[in-house]
């Protein structure tokens, strides 16, 4: 989900950023620029995102794309519920991240404490990475053995009567 919404707020300034270059190649934005060089000669926060964006696998490109579609495509109703989802999300992670600051006993400078969350955060992504990976290696094995023995099962068993037709 936080992905999800990452790619879409990435899109969308991606998006907005080259809206503003279509509109400042035209004659008056092209005055509005020159009247103002500073703003032009550092970069934005779109030039930025759209480096970043630019930087993606083509693969992470197309699916920031498809979540941009998939999002317009929901209704209003929809879209809230999935904000409400990312929010009560935060919030458990932020809680998450608190119970693991009280528990380590540390006493932080707020500096110290940003960094002790982006680790908390690293790690804990890198857990949970962890951890799919395994339980689909565990899934894997299980359903080999499920075919395994459906084959076992249904292989020995004689073949019924084949049912009259409906």
């Amino acid at each position: 989900m936080v992905r999800f919404f990452a790619s879409l707020i990435l899109l969308c300034f991606a998006v907005a950023e080259s809206q503003a270059q279509v509109a400042s190649s035209s004659p008056t934005s092209s005055v509005a620029a020159q009247a103002s060089p500073s703003v032009s000669s550092s970069p934005t926060r779109f030039e930025l995102l759209r480096k970043a964006f630019d930087q993606l696998s083509p693969e992470q490109q197309e699916k920031v794309l498809l979540n941009l579609l998939r999002w317009q495509d929901l209704s209003q109703d929809e879209r809230e519920v999935l904000r409400q989802r990312e929010r009560v999300q935060r919030q458990k992670q932020e809680a998450s991240i608190n119970e693991a600051y009280q528990k380590s006993g540390l006493q932080l400078n707020e500096e110290q404490r940003a960094v002790f969350r982006k680790r908390y955060l690293q790690e804990r992504r890198r857990l949970e990475e962890q951890l799919v990976h395994e339980i689909q290696e565990k899934r894997q094995v299980g359903i080999a053995a499920i075919v395994d023995l459906l084959k076992k099962e249904f292989s020995s068993a004689k073949p019924a009567a084949s049912p009259a037709a409906h």
